[in-house]
């Protein structure tokens, strides 16, 4: 019995060493996070992550999931969302943008982005996000730097199932 005691004593040690010993992954959402401001989305943000939930329906030819992908949000409250199969130069996102067919865009007291196509009566929203610290990807390893956007959409559950990163890109202007 006195030889049990120890034991129990040392794996209670190194269990507690361990969990203070691991990094800070999977940290809480409201530690990170915090809604958008309309002044801070002004300019040119760049898609660099897309995500869907399993159960969302992917159409690889829609340009809604073209692997590059572009937001410029005006002052105006016009948006124009850029999307292309190969990468961006500033002669295509010039070219693209003169093309895209404009939205107008606000976000709300809550934080969300709401999106409406010219033309169209559907709105569009979206929980509109900025990380206020690194975050690192616990599946890749990817850090996150803070001022990112996260805009994630729910289907009529509340259930999220796209989620898009993006990262703002200084010197193209609109």
């Amino acid at each position: 019995m006195t030889r049990a005691r120890p034991r129990r004593l040392f794996r209670a040690l190194v269990v507690l060493a361990a969990l203070a010993a691991r990094p800070a992954v999977a940290q809480e959402e409201k530690d990170v996070l915090r809604p958008c401001t309309t002044a801070e989305l002004v300019g040119t943000w760049e898609v660099i992550r897309f995500g869907t939930a399993p159960s969302a329906r992917v159409d690889r030819s829609d340009p809604y999931f073209y692997p590059h992908q572009r937001y410029v949000f005006s002052a105006d409250a016009t948006m124009h969302h850029l999307t292309s199969k190969t990468p961006m130069t500033p002669a295509a996102h010039r070219a693209l943008l003169s093309k895209a067919t404009p939205s107008t865009w606000a976000v709300d007291g809550k934080g969300r982005l709401l999106m409406q196509r010219e033309g169209e009566a559907r709105l569009e929203t979206a929980a509109c996000e900025v990380l206020t610290k690194e975050v690192i990807d616990p599946k890749s390893g990817v850090a996150s730097p803070p001022g990112d956007v996260l805009l994630t959409r729910s289907d009529r559950a509340h259930k999220p199932v796209m989620r898009r990163q993006l990262r703002r890109l200084d010197g193209l202007g609109e």
